[in-house]
C-alpha cells in the first residue's frame, strides 16, 4: 500500500516555500518592516507591496524598478539603487503643492521648468512641516533634466518598450543634496499634471523584516 501511495503522490510533490532575503526581490503582497529611522512614517513600521512600476531613465541599463509600499497610515516608494558599487534603499514620499511651499521658496522651485533659466539650479529649504520630519535636507542642486518613461507593471525580467501598456513619458528633474543622502524628484507629465517627491537614502540595514506572501 504505501509503494502505491508514493507513486500516485509524486505529481503532488509542493514546490519549497519562496525565500525573501533581499529588498529588490520583493513581489505584490509581501511584507516588510522597517527598524528606527529619523524619517516619520517608516520608522518601525510595517508595509505591504501593493503595486510594482518601472522607470524607464534612459533605457535598461537605467531601468529602475519601484514598488509601492501600503501601511495603515501611509503610502510611500521604494527601489534599491546602487551608488559606487554600494546599495541603498531609495524611500520616496510624494507631497502635495502646500507641503512643496511649505518646504522651498515657490519662485525658486517654478523657476525649474523656465526653459531659459538653465539647468544648474540649486533649492535651499524654507522650512520642514512635521509631516514630512527628516524627509529633507538644507540643500538640493539640479543633477538631471530630461525625458523619461514610466511603465505599469514589472519589468524586471522584461526588456522595456516605449509602446508597452500603461507607459506614460515626463519630464524628469532630480536635485541631490551634497551628501548624496536626500533628493527631489520631480515629474511633470503632459498637460502640466506635476508629482513632487521628497526622497531619502538609507542603507539596507534599515529593514527589520521581509516576509513573502503566502
Amino acid at each position: 500500500m504505501s509503494f502505491f501511495k508514493s507513486l500516485f503522490n509524486r505529481g503532488e510533490e509542493k514546490s519549497p516555500p519562496r525565500q525573501l532575503e533581499h529588498p529588490k526581490d520583493l513581489q505584490i503582497n509581501d511584507i516588510i518592516k522597517f527598524g528606527f529611522t529619523a524619517q516619520s512614517g517608516i520608522s518601525n513600521e510595517t508595509f505591504k507591496v501593493k503595486a510594482i512600476k518601472t522607470y524607464d531613465l534612459g533605457g535598461d541599463s537605467k531601468k529602475k524598478t519601484v514598488f509601492t509600499l501600503e501601511g495603515s497610515q501611509a503610502i510611500f516608494d521604494l527601489a534599491v539603487v546602487d551608488e559606487r558599487g554600494q546599495e541603498f534603499l531609495e524611500l520616496s514620499q510624494s507631497v502635495l503643492p502646500d507641503t512643496v511651499e511649505k518646504v522651498f521658496d515657490i519662485q525658486q522651485f517654478v523657476r525649474l521648468f523656465e526653459p531659459d533659466s538653465g539647468v544648474n539650479h540649486v533649492l535651499e529649504r524654507i522650512g520642514e512641516p512635521d509631516h514630512v520630519n527628516g524627509w529633507t535636507t538644507t540643500c538640493y542642486r539640479q543633477e538631471t533634466g530630461h525625458q523619461a518613461y514610466r511603465h505599469t507593471g514589472d519589468y524586471r525580467e522584461r526588456v522595456l518598450s516605449r509602446l508597452a501598456d500603461g507607459s506614460e513619458e515626463f519630464d524628469y528633474y532630480l536635485l541631490v543634496s551634497d551628501d548624496r543622502q536626500f533628493s527631489i524628484q520631480i515629474e511633470v507629465f503632459d498637460g502640466g499634471r506635476t508629482e513632487v517627491k521628497l526622497t531619502v537614502y538609507l542603507p539596507i540595514s534599515k529593514i527589520e523584516e521581509l516576509w513573502p506572501s503566502k
